[in-house]
């Protein structure tokens, strides 16, 4: 019975995956709408996304959910498969289930296929038992079912949860006594990407983040998780970001005509509560609110889809050229330069001190001006420019890094893009300033900080007594 329902779910897009513990924890959900419509938001989420403990994968979303994805080659028969195996994110190992797609369905009553043992070397899956009907070349089968987003689950519980919170709204237990507060994954935003302008994070960049941590902020390294280990997590929180944006998008789209506000604003124009209510129900009836979702969600699948591609990691197009003081001085001129205006946050020094950082500036998601002046990000968090004379860069010191951050931003804070206003040279001259800020030689009473240690300042002359 139990082959048979997976069989049938993975037939029809979905997978459920059961995971484990002493009490159950609950997805948290955006408030704001219509209780009505609220109830179809949470309703339509929990289908295509399900519970912690229940969890659901719709097979569009680009997350790597099972041990392997397998098709079976020539040469297989019984219980004896070859394989071509595209990539395992787990070791396959013994008692392992293995579930074919979209071929034979187990009969009732019978035991699931589970791996007796697996030889790498000559990609052959040989099963405890074999199947019903024999194994036909082209077959498609799921090794391990869910295992790897179950394994991240459960991870994610044990090392992230109490402070990024069950849904990764950035509200576990620990997050109210934390200063930067942990990312809200929610809205499909990470800040330190390796991707080009615009684009979702590379899986890339999340593993880069779990190694090293954030500096400066109460996110650790985890460099003692083993690959897989690292690899389940990555997986469950992109899990969590899809699941929470496809969410974010719904809210965004039913908003301006059934948030709380909005059928206030209908009722005192003249409208019933019960009329806003039976047009709502109409519409999800008659499917138009439906295929917009489906819109939005197929929008932000494809974006996380391309963001996975080659092409979407920057890669420069040309050397780094060498950190010297005329390099360093060029990267002095266009930082303080009206066109990039860096000295806006930054201030003329590099100290995070910029005009921006006591100007007042427009809330992202309103567009009212936000309570204290300052700079804040998307998640509505207070931010303080980079003070450059640390050393210390969040999303790391290397210079692809810096060069990152020139080319693209940082996404989700008012850190823009400059990729389309420099050459290739001048980005890698701001680079090499950036970096020298922490090292170079300030002379007291100059008020003007040299272009680099290059420069010394004259000695001063001296009388023998």
């Amino acid at each position: 019975m139990r082959s048979k329902l997976v069989a049938l779910v993975l037939c029809s897009g979905m997978l459920f995956v059961c995971g484990c513990g002493r009490t159950e924890p609950q997805f948290s959900y955006r408030e704001g709408l219509s209780p009505r419509v609220q109830e179809y938001v949470r309703t339509t989420v929990d289908e295509k996304f399900g519970t912690p403990h229940k969890i659901r994968v719709w097979d569009k979303l680009p997350i790597q959910a099972h041990t392997a994805l397998a098709t079976v080659g020539e040469g297989s028969k019984d219980n004896s498969l070859v394989v071509d195996i595209s990539g395992a994110s787990r070791p396959i190992e013994p008692g392992t289930e293995v579930v074919w797609v979209g071929g034979t369905i187990m009969p009732r009553g019978s035991a699931p296929v589970t791996v007796e043992a697996f030889t790498k070397d000559k990609n052959l899956l040989s099963l405890v038992a074999a199947p019903p009907a024999a194994p036909k070349a082209g077959d498609k089968i799921v090794i391990g079912p869910g295992q790897t987003l179950t394994h991240g689950r459960l991870l994610y519980a044990e090392h992230c949860q109490h402070c990024h919170g069950v849904a990764g709204d950035g509200q576990g237990p620990t997050a109210p006594y934390l200063n930067v507060r942990p990312r809200d994954y929610r809205k499909g935003l990470f800040k330190f990407t390796s991707t080009k302008e615009g684009m979702k994070a590379h899986r890339s960049d999340l593993a880069r983040v779990i190694e090293d941590g954030i500096p400066g902020t109460y996110m650790p390294s985890f460099k003692l998780l083993k690959p897989e280990e690292s690899h389940a997590i990555i997986e469950y929180v992109l899990f969590l970001a899809m699941r929470g944006e496809s969410e974010f998008q719904m809210n965004n789209l039913l908003a301006s005509d059934y948030s709380d506000a909005s059928v206030a604003n209908r009722i005192k124009d003249g409208e019933t509560q019960e009329k806003v209510i039976e047009e709502f129900v109409t519409r999800v009836k008659e499917g138009e609110i439906d295929e917009e979702v489906n819109q939005r969600n197929e929008k932000m699948i494809a974006d996380w889809v391309s963001a996975q591609a080659e092409d979407a990691v920057i890669v420069p197009k040309e050397k780094r050229n060498a950190s010297d003081e005329e390099s360093i001085k060029r990267g002095r001129e266009l930082y303080l330069s009206g066109n990039l205006n860096c000295v806006a946050c930054h201030g003329e020094s590099g100290l995070g001190d910029g005009v921006q950082t006591y100007s007042v500036t427009k809330n992202t998601d309103t567009g009212k001006d936000n309570v204290e002046p300052g700079l804040y990000d998307t998640w509505g968090n207070k931010l303080k420019p980079r003070n450059l004379r640390l050393g210390m860069y969040r999303g790391g010191r290397r210079p692809i890094d810096i060069y990152a951050r020139i080319e693209a931003g940082i996404k989700g804070t008012p850190m823009p893009a400059f990729g389309a206003k420099l050459t290739e040279q001048q980005k890698w001259d701001i680079v090499n300033y950036v970096l020298e800020l922490p090292h170079e030689l300030r002379t007291p009473g100059t008020g003007v900080a040299p272009a680099s240690p290059a420069t010394k300042p004259a000695p001063v002359a001296t009388t023998a007594h």
